[in-house]
């Protein structure tokens, strides 16, 4: 009986922490967000929107502060700071509206992938396409102390990356990629926004040469690429996969200048992060770590998926293995629970 009691003790404060403080702890360390979308358009405004409501309710508490002491100098500072945040956050609203707006324009359109092959040429200026026999003019060296990162090939991006993710790409990359807080006009991204717009009126025939670039690019791209080729092509610019000596071509002096800090390497990252969190980072990285280096990828859901089989089949190999020890190993030890109870029994019977 005196063991019983001693079990349901350890077994009340085991539950105690597994159910109140470790989804407690899970929650402060991990904020629940939204599920990915990848209806990257509603993704942005939304996204855009919480925030402003955010900032709102943040200029409201600190007006609350405010009001009870109404000579302190920090608390007017945080108001007009708050102020200056709603101000900051309803631009980058209006912002994305505008620019999903030019891209619904163009995915009215339909691209011609044989006028595309002409307009592409604008984009290997700096980008390569190897499936076209289409390789990068400079070296990977050179292309990392010039722009701190390799810049990527294109043969996939038509079919790996979400349509319309693309069109938004090409207009404004900055505010596609989410990287706005680190390029902007004082520092400019090194991809060039492409002018869609004259004297406020939207550019037809620039929208065209958007719709015929996608349409190209689409047209070039393997409709069957493995998960090591999406991998490869999505995330390899910048991060490296030891574990299958997939290594970034990006010099890692350059890129840290370029990103602030090294991307890190991805073999262990299911392990620790998990396939739905990484989905979610994947698909909005701004989402889960507000203010992050990382660019979005703009992946469709199918691709997403197949990164994270990618890295799911590299970082844990023997994932099925330990699953089958892991049971074994709680019968093991059941069996030996109620042995070792049987022969305690037995050994106290004898003495009483």
């Amino acid at each position: 009986m005196k063991e019983l009691k001693i079990l349901a003790v350890l077994v009340v404060f085991t539950l105690l922490t597994y159910i109140g403080i470790e989804p407690f702890a899970h929650k402060e360390m991990n904020p629940a967000v939204a599920p990915a979308n990848f209806n990257y358009e509603q993704e942005d405004i939304d996204l855009a929107s919480v925030r402003v409501e955010e900032a709102k309710i943040a200029l409201k508490k600190a007006e609350d502060k405010l009001a009870q002491n109404t000579s302190d100098q920090n608390l007017i500072n945080a108001v007009e700071s708050a102020k200056k945040d709603i101000e900051l956050r309803e631009n980058d609203l209006s912002a994305y509206k505008e620019l999903w707006a030019q891209v619904n324009k163009i995915e009215a359109l339909k691209g011609d992938a044989d006028s595309g092959a002409g307009a592409v040429e604008l984009c290997l200026a700096c980008h390569s396409l190897n499936s076209q026999d289409r390789p990068n003019a400079l070296t990977d060296e050179e292309l990392s102390q010039n722009y701190g990162v390799v810049l990527p090939d294109l043969s996939l991006a038509g079919a790996i990356y979400d349509k319309k993710f693309l069109a938004a790409l090409i207009i404004n990359p900055a505010q596609a990629l989410k990287i706005t807080k680190k390029f902007n006009d004082e520092n400019p991204f090194l991809m060039s926004a492409t002018p869609v717009s004259y004297d406020g009126e939207f550019d037809e025939a620039s929208a065209q040469s958007v719709a015929d670039i996608i349409a190209y690019l689409q047209s070039i791209a393997p409709q069957n690429a493995t998960d090591k080729e999406v991998f490869e092509s999505a995330c390899v610019r910048c991060h490296d996969m030891r574990y299958d000596a997939v290594y970034s071509p990006s010099e890692k002096t350059a890129l840290k200048a370029y990103m602030g800090s090294n991307p890190p390497d991805l073999s262990m990252m299911i392990r620790s992060r998990l396939a739905d969190y990484l989905e979610n980072f994947i698909n909005d990285p701004q989402k889960k770590l507000d203010g992050t280096a990382m660019p979005r990828v703009g992946l469709t859901k199918e691709h997403t998926e197949q990164v994270i089989a990618y890295m799911d089949k590299v970082g844990d190999s023997k994932k099925e293995e330990r699953v089958v020890v892991g049971i074994g190993m709680i019968i093991f030890f059941a069996i030996l629970a109620l042995l070792a109870y049987l022969w305690k029994v037995g050994v106290w019977r004898d003495l009483h």
